[in-house]
């Protein structure tokens, strides 16, 4: 899902009407505190490539689904 051409060409493959967007690299708090950059690289790609495909193949809906494992430890939480 990070190579954007591949998601585009499975778009245009197929004929989707709605999107749930749960996928992403995952491996635990250790692994994100680890390689942080390479976690939200990939997985602002994964979110980036589908979203923008599902735009450009007239998807209706899509819902997105974030992990808590993006926020830092002590984020404030918003009012």
């Amino acid at each position: 899902m990070v190579n954007q051409r591949e998601v585009q060409m499975f778009f245009q493959d197929k004929r989707i009407d709605q999107v749930y967007l749960a996928a992403a690299k995952v491996g635990g708090i250790h692994a994100n505190d680890t390689y942080p950059a390479q976690f939200i690289y990939e997985n602002m790609m994964i979110a980036c490539n589908i979203i923008h495909a599902a735009h450009m193949a007239g998807v209706q809906r899509l819902l997105f689904l974030g992990s808590s494992c993006i926020y830092p430890k002590f984020a404030e939480m918003p009012c």
